[in-house]
């Protein structure tokens, strides 16, 4: 005797790998969106290191030289 739920239940687990395949390409394609920001703000966090250096070394020579202005000598970035 053949269960009459059976075709029922195939469909719904065909709809539910169907699902799960799609949720799986988009979570795919999710980690590479992120993984591109990522290198993104990697070069951004290396340019913010670069720049804080140099102005650390303005200041420094600026301040060794007398040439510093008191108003910026006090200016924190």
């Amino acid at each position: 005797m053949r269960n009459p739920y059976d075709e029922q239940q195939t469909q719904i687990l065909a709809r539910i790998t169907n699902n799960v395949v799609k949720l799986n390409e988009t979570l795919l394609e999710l980690n590479q969106k992120i993984e591109e920001i990522n290198e993104m703000n990697n070069d951004l966090v290396e340019f913010s290191n670069i720049w804080n250096h140099y102005q650390r070394n303005a200041n420094l020579y600026l301040a060794s030289t007398n040439s510093l202005e008191p108003a910026a000598a006090k200016r924190q970035y």
